[in-house]
């Protein structure tokens, strides 16, 4: 592949991105996008061959970039307790989904899939959500301990993420009920501390482990 179609085909993706998180994949089309690219509307089907192929390497373009940047184990040091591995987790997806403007397409491209699931929902459970979620299972079990009973280790796992996507799908209501709380990138540390304090008195509560 030449420079120059390598560029043309990044910028597709990079436009992409943006176009879908906008509108969703079914208002897209492949217009808009080369409009906005600047490229010929052939330049989708020479690169990727139709938009629903082009979709689908954009959920990957997009959820690559937001873990090369902020991976699980963002922060931490060798040797890290299973409590700063939960804040690692908790901290790393809050600013992949809504951390910098550069990461915005990949939180709202979920968002929507979740709530408007096309054909590349299987795709996206199996190459990123699946092992995300068994990465924070390790995590609960390790604190509640291992010989916890599994369906409460599920059980509390599905709480914690669930404090975490709470901030992605409600951001736009709290931002009306309480204006003077944006929970944009700068409150990253405060709503990270938040859901750490909560769960972590709920795990060590079920564990028997003494909270600090």
């Amino acid at each position: 592949m030449s420079i120059e179609s390598a560029e043309t085909r990044l910028r597709l993706l990079e436009t992409a991105t943006q176009v879908f998180a906008e509108h969703g994949y079914a208002t897209t089309t492949i217009r808009m996008i080369c409009g906005r690219a600047k490229v010929n509307v052939a330049a989708v089907n020479y690169h990727f061959g139709s938009k629903e192929h082009l979709y689908r390497e954009v959920l990957r373009y997009a959820r690559q970039r937001a873990y090369e940047k902020y991976p699980l184990t963002y922060g931490l040091e060798e040797g890290a307790t299973p409590e700063q591995r939960l804040r690692a987790f908790v901290h790393s997806f809050l600013l992949r989904n809504f951390g910098d403007v550069r990461n915005l397409g990949f939180g709202t491209l979920t968002m929507r899939e979740m709530v408007e699931p096309t054909s590349a929902l299987d795709m996206i459970v199996d190459e990123g959500i699946r092992s995300l979620f068994e990465h924070l299972v390790a995590i609960v079990r390790a604190i509640l301990g291992e010989d916890a009973d599994e369906e409460l280790v599920q059980a509390c796992s599905r709480s914690t993420i669930g404090q975490c996507t709470f901030y992605l799908f409600s951001r736009t209501v709290m931002n009306r009920m309480a204006p003077e709380q944006q929970f944009g990138a700068e409150d990253v540390e405060r709503i990270t501390d938040q859901i750490m304090l909560f769960t972590l008195h709920a795990l060590r509560g079920l564990s028997g482990k003494k909270t600090d």
